[in-house]
């Protein structure tokens, strides 16, 4: 079944500065201290057609964690690096770009003046890119509770060890989890952003406690709704609000809207109307959300 997060191996080539890299050890060490921030963008076509998003969100967060970026500087190492494998890669796949410190000072001090250490790896699409299955994503409640910390909340920092153990408790029944929080809060689900129908229009959880601000979830706030004159509130959701929705769905910046059939044990639900909606107007302004 699982479609989305095991479908692909390692990346196959990347740049860490300046410099190409293809050991894979190499493009998958993380620093000591996880201080870092990364962005998992989509490219169609050897364009990324959200990097404006995700350039906006990692040069803010970056600063926050101390990281001095340079928004220019961004996406000329993005842009260098894409027309640096036009040759030997495919123009459909997935860059991740991490951002994270230099070196320490000695122990957890860090040298706020110093310029970051970029990382750039690529991998291709898939031929047979898994399609979205026809009824829909099949999800189920994370066992594990998103701790509370306001700082690092909406950030896509490098320490993702609430996702990692939060996806170990299934193997391959589901395609992803609904993540609540210390208080039985909806937050988030393991790869993406919630949306739901209420009575009064979508819904969307309020990310300022724990979980993650996806680029998708901002795109869908500002533009697509909008554009659609469907009303969106950012608010605490609690499960069995999702429970009783007539039609919800989970977003990000790879898959774009992913719509829920159904949530274990017994819950079940057909695609709605206004889901298809979005979707389709998505895919107008984004063709790889087709």
């Amino acid at each position: 079944m699982v479609f989305v997060t095991e479908m692909f191996t390692q990346y196959e080539v990347g740049m860490i500065n300046q410099d190409f890299v293809s050991e894979s050890s190499k493009l998958d060490h993380i620093q000591m201290f996880g201080h870092g921030v990364f962005e998992t963008m989509r490219v169609f076509k050897w364009d990324i057609p959200l990097l404006y998003y995700h350039m906006r969100r990692v040069n803010e967060h970056s600063k926050k964690i101390y990281l001095q970026t340079d928004s220019r500087v961004l996406r000329e190492r993005v842009h260098n690096f894409l027309s640096s494998i036009r040759q030997t890669h495919s123009g459909s796949g997935i860059l991740r770009l991490t951002v994270m410190s230099s070196g320490s000072l000695g122990g957890y001090r860090i040298d706020k003046t110093c310029e970051p250490t970029y990382i750039i790896s690529y991998r291709t699409l898939p031929a047979e890119f898994p399609d979205m299955p026809s009824n829909g994503i099949k999800m189920r409640v994370c066992d594990y509770r998103l701790p509370s910390n306001p700082v690092l909340s909406g950030m896509k920092h490098l320490n993702r060890l609430d996702q990692i153990l939060a996806r170990a408790e299934w193997d391959d029944q589901f395609d992803d989890g609904i993540m609540l929080d210390q208080n039985e809060l909806v937050v988030e689900t393991t790869f993406g952003n919630v949306f739901f129908l209420s009575s009064s229009g979508w819904v969307t959880p309020l990310i300022n406690q724990c979980g993650i601000e996806g680029v998708m979830r901002s795109l869908l706030i500002k533009k697509i709704m909008p554009a659609l004159s469907e009303s969106v509130a950012i608010r605490k959701v609690k499960l069995h609000e999702i429970k009783n929705c007539s039609e919800w769905f989970v977003c990000n910046a790879v898959r774009g809207i992913m719509p829920v059939s159904s949530l274990f044990p017994d819950l079940s639900w057909t695609i709605g109307e206004k889901t298809k909606k979005l979707r389709r107007e998505l895919s107008n302004l984004y063709p790889c959300y087709k």
